[in-house]
């Protein structure tokens, strides 16, 4: 097991980011790169200075060969938190960016004002199938599955109305490292963070998309009741990428939840 090396994006120069009080650090889902969150930026970066990272092999970040925990990847971004000089930040993370985010949460409570778990639970699926995708994906490429992830990430309505975006989502899957991926999945099969919840000390909400089948409301619910001060807002008619079918309603839930936790 190794600690992946992640690449940063921020609207900011290294020196801005350092030293400063309202840095929020957004994480992405498997598949997408830093762009899932554009749409959420421009309202979020009215009250907070944003970095966004990659996972291994997506976007900007370099492609992994071994593998990982998300415990790892906590780390990760802890690294580069220390390389742009960011002490304490609020987080808010996507799917297995919002498992990060309960790692951050759990290892790093020094670091982490607050942290917004979005579309994702603390255990996502089952092993078996994290391990078959992994196959799956190393034999036949991230295309193979760009055919079946729209109606698992977009409602119905989004997927008529805005085929543009998600065209524009599949085309990071399409984009992204193949073996990287297949260590996403496995580290995705081997995480559970049921048993370490209740330990959890830092300030939690949990975003869920009404009609996600992948991170249902009843998975974040589990979050909610079980870390200690937690709470839950389900959003109505979104599906797993509820940054992307609604950002402007996402975005002002999290920016109301760090000024409140400040």
């Amino acid at each position: 097991m190794t600690v992946p090396l992640l690449t940063g994006t921020t609207e900011l120069d290294a020196a801005d980011l350092a030293g400063r009080s309202d840095v929020v650090i957004l994480g992405p889902s498997l598949g997408a790169d830093v762009h899932l969150w554009e749409l959420a930026l421009p309202a979020i970066s009215a009250h907070h200075a944003i970095l966004r990272w990659d996972l291994p092999g997506h976007g900007v970040s370099v492609p992994v060969t071994k593998g990982f925990s998300l415990a790892e990847l906590a780390d990760s971004v802890i690294a580069l938190a220390d390389s742009r000089g960011i002490d304490r930040f609020d987080y808010a993370g996507v799917s297995v960016g919002g498992a990060v985010g309960l790692e951050l949460a759990r290892l790093y409570p020094d670091r982490v004002k607050s942290a917004a778990v979005v579309c994702s639970a603390a255990k996502i699926g089952e092993t078996s199938a994290w391990a078959e995708r992994a196959t799956l994906v190393r034999a036949k490429g991230t295309s193979v599955l760009l055919e079946a992830t729209p109606a698992r990430w977009f409602s119905e309505a989004f997927r008529l109305n805005h085929p543009d975006v998600v065209d524009c989502l599949l085309a990071m899957i399409a984009a992204a490292d193949n073996e990287s991926y297949a260590r996403v999945c496995e580290a995705l099969g081997a995480f559970d963070a049921r048993p370490t919840l209740s330990s959890i000390q830092v300030p939690m909400l949990v975003i869920s998309g009404q009609l996600d089948p992948g991170t249902p409301p009843e998975l974040g619910a589990v979050i909610a009741e079980t870390v200690p001060g937690a709470r839950q807002v389900v959003i109505t008619g979104v599906s797993h990428q509820a940054v992307v079918e609604k950002p402007a309603l996402v975005a002002q839930i999290l920016v109301d939840f760090f000024a409140e936790k400040h």
